[in-house]
């Protein structure tokens, strides 16, 4: 299932229980699940929102393997009395496919289940969102080294910093193991933070890392799609926040009560200043 150090590995049916064992996972070990989100049609400057910005967002779950194994048995039994085999925030909140016809009592039923699972099960969660604009304008091509090539290697390197604190201040010493979900092209951003942190045994000490990542299908590893709710809904957040557009914050987003366990942070120019200016090395990380 892992081939090398910076190769990625497929995840396959059943797919949590066949990670665990292909790491030697134990049931105390800490497991990242993390997703991206984009959503361009959102983000898409219309008519009526001509000046909101592209933001693009990254978000993760932190937790136990054992407590992970929990979390998959609850929310494939919710998945069950659904009648669906996977969730995926976006198709849910546009009414596609499986969703088109649930009514409205469903709908709020199915997601404030998921989302007790995910409060009951989780030790901690964040999101990185970026605008799209302000990284344009201000990480030129001899910065991206640093910084990440992309809006995803950005969004995943801070995450990675940020976990790294988080563990700090609990006093977290144990290997972290990253799932990242499958999309497409983030290979040569992931080879690239993960070869980084493997030629320097201070940073793999500091990301308490293997210099592996595993890859996996969101369809299949239900973990990753408790991230994709989180990454949805940040997102959203975010380009509300900076918008120009009437401010609000969502019902779903309320009722997930993120705020106890997780840490957003949104990267608009004052705040990608403020990173430049404290990780002005010109080194990664």
């Amino acid at each position: 299932m892992l081939s090398g150090p910076l190769q990625p590995a497929k995840v396959k049916h059943d797919a949590f229980e066949h990670l665990c064992a292909s790491l030697f996972l134990e049931s105390k070990d800490l497991v990242v699940m993390l997703t991206a989100y984009f959503d361009e049609s959102y983000n898409h400057r219309t008519p009526k929102t001509p000046n909101d910005p592209l933001v693009y967002t990254v978000g993760c779950w932190i937790s136990t393997t054992e407590q992970w194994k929990r979390f998959g048995k609850k929310w494939k039994s919710a998945l069950r009395s659904a009648d669906i085999d996977h969730f995926h925030m976006k198709d849910y909140e546009t009414r596609h496919g499986d969703y088109e016809f649930w009514t409205e009592a469903k709908r709020i039923g199915v997601l404030k289940r998921l989302h007790r699972i995910i409060k009951d099960h989780v030790l901690h969660g964040m999101t990185i969102s970026l605008n799209c604009s302000a990284y344009d304008k201000l990480i030129k091509p001899q910065l991206r080294y640093a910084f990440g090539k992309t809006y995803y290697g950005f969004d995943v390197q801070v995450c990675l910093r940020r976990l790294s604190e988080w563990c700090d201040e609990q006093n977290i010493k144990e290997p972290i193991h990253y799932v990242f979900a499958d999309l497409a092209k983030q290979g040569g951003d992931l080879d690239s933070i993960f070869r980084t942190i493997a030629k320097k045994p201070e940073l793999k000490e500091v990301y308490r890392c293997n210099s592996m990542w595993t890859k996996g299908i969101m369809k299949d590893v239900v973990q990753l799609q408790a991230a994709d709710i989180s990454a949805y809904e940040l997102n959203k957040r975010a380009v509300n926040h900076v918008g120009h557009g009437t401010k609000f914050i969502r019902r779903s987003l309320q009722n997930l009560n993120l705020y106890r366990n997780f840490d957003p942070l949104y990267f608009g120019e004052p705040e990608l200043l403020k990173w430049i200016e404290v990780h002005s090395s010109g080194e990664p990380y």
